[in-house]
């Protein structure tokens, strides 16, 4: 048992809002917790794009408000299926040795009904997976059919409906993954994701959409988020990252592709490759690609990540290689979380830390994956000076007293 009480949150913050600073807050009030540590997607998201703020813009801002220790979450996770992406970040938090609990948002209505959901996701009863399988060859995407699988076994209308909502799918998967001692935190979410104005509690999306339409302003941003100077200097300087920066590159790699190259695409499943090489030819950018490519089978987010998984030359074998992370990349850290890193580094078994960029170990897997995102991000970058240089191996933690 650790001689602390630590809170983990699985997060993006691209960027981070007031939502992000309740959930902080309020997790740290339920579980008294003597440290945060938030388990941050560094370059790519889990809707498969890149993120528009720097990795290290990021985590200053959840040191700022409420975080202590932010370690990365690799690229091989972050740009995943939601089973993947949360098996990535509950891994890290497990193999921590110290983590007692794990907080994530969660729609009001849905708390409920957590803990009956979390009983079946543990027992995988033979009725939900033929359930599932058989609505999701009817052509339902695969969020779709997880969740009426879902409504259906628990004989709970409406149900489906409920997690369709945002965030949903992953907070099961999170429920799915946490082994016994560490305990869920979920915390209600507040504001309106589908909302796109700027308001108090408006979401990243609807942030970052008003950025790219240039509606993000000094007084807007202050409404909004707790760090705008921030954000507002790097929209001002064009340290950000546009998402369709890397559109020709993109479909580059697709139009010179071979059918059986595309196909070991992780994510390239039951001859998507087709339609890909088809449509890349018809289309001048990746969100004309995306809309193309788009059928009712797989969500808009699935095929960004394998856009995405073509640019990092992710294959399906990579991929299966790396189960779970190797290491945490730490992106930074307040002074006083010292005695946690060191009981860390003291407990066997612990999963490695590393603060250096010397330390990464540059002969695997993850680090290849994670290098190659840096690098893409960087030459996306809307600065030309940002371009230039090898940030990855350069750029130091964020340490703050």
């Amino acid at each position: 048992m650790s001689e602390f009480t630590v809170c983990a949150v699985v997060c993006e913050y691209d960027p981070f809002h007031n939502g992000h600073l309740y959930q902080l807050a309020r997790a740290r009030e339920i579980t008294h917790a003597r440290y945060m540590v938030c388990i941050m997607s560094g370059c790519i998201t889990q809707r498969g794009s890149f993120s528009r703020y720097d990795r290290h813009l990021r985590a200053l801002s959840a040191l700022r408000h409420g975080a202590d220790l932010v370690l990365e979450l690799p690229v091989r996770f972050s740009c995943a299926s939601a089973p993947e992406f949360a098996g990535g970040a509950v891994s890290i938090a497990r193999r921590l040795g110290h983590c007692t609990h794990l907080s994530f948002g969660c729609e009001p209505d849905l708390i409920p009904q957590l803990d009956r959901i979390a009983a079946l996701l543990r027992q995988e009863p033979d009725m939900f997976a033929a359930t599932f399988r058989s609505l999701h060859k009817t052509g339902l995407s695969y969020p779709a059919a997880y969740a009426r699988a879902m409504a259906t076994c628990l004989q709970e209308p409406g149900l489906d409906e409920k997690l369709s909502a945002p965030n949903a799918i992953l907070a099961l998967q999170y429920l799915r993954a946490l082994p016994e001692e560490i305990r869920p935190v979920p915390v209600v979410r507040i504001g309106q994701y589908h909302d796109r104005t700027v308001s108090a509690f408006s979401s990243a999306g609807a942030l970052r959409e008003a950025a790219r339409d240039g509606r993000l302003n000094a007084e807007n941003a202050a409404l909004s988020m707790p760090d705008p100077d921030l954000y507002l200097a790097a929209e001002a300087k064009r340290e950000i990252h546009p998402p369709d920066a890397l559109s020709e590159s993109l479909l580059y790699l697709i139009r010179t592709a071979s059918p059986q190259e595309l196909r070991a695409v992780c994510g390239m499943d039951e001859g998507l490759e087709n339609r890909f090489l088809e449509l890349a030819r018809q289309v001048r950018s990746r969100e004309e690609l995306l809309a193309a490519v788009k059928t009712r089978r797989y969500t808009y987010a699935h095929l960004s990540r394998v856009c995405t998984c073509i640019l990092l030359r992710l294959t399906r074998q990579q991929a299966a290689a790396l189960p779970e992370p190797e290491y945490a990349r730490i992106l930074g850290f307040r002074r006083h979380v010292a005695p946690l890193l060191r009981a860390i580094a003291e407990t066997e078994g612990a999963i490695p830390l590393i603060s250096r960029a010397r330390d990464l170990p540059r002969d695997s897997v993850q680090f290849r994956l994670d290098h190659r995102a840096q690098v893409l991000w960087s030459l996306g970058c809307a600065c030309p000076e940002r371009q230039l240089g090898n940030p990855d191996l350069t750029v130091p933690p964020v340490i703050l007293d």
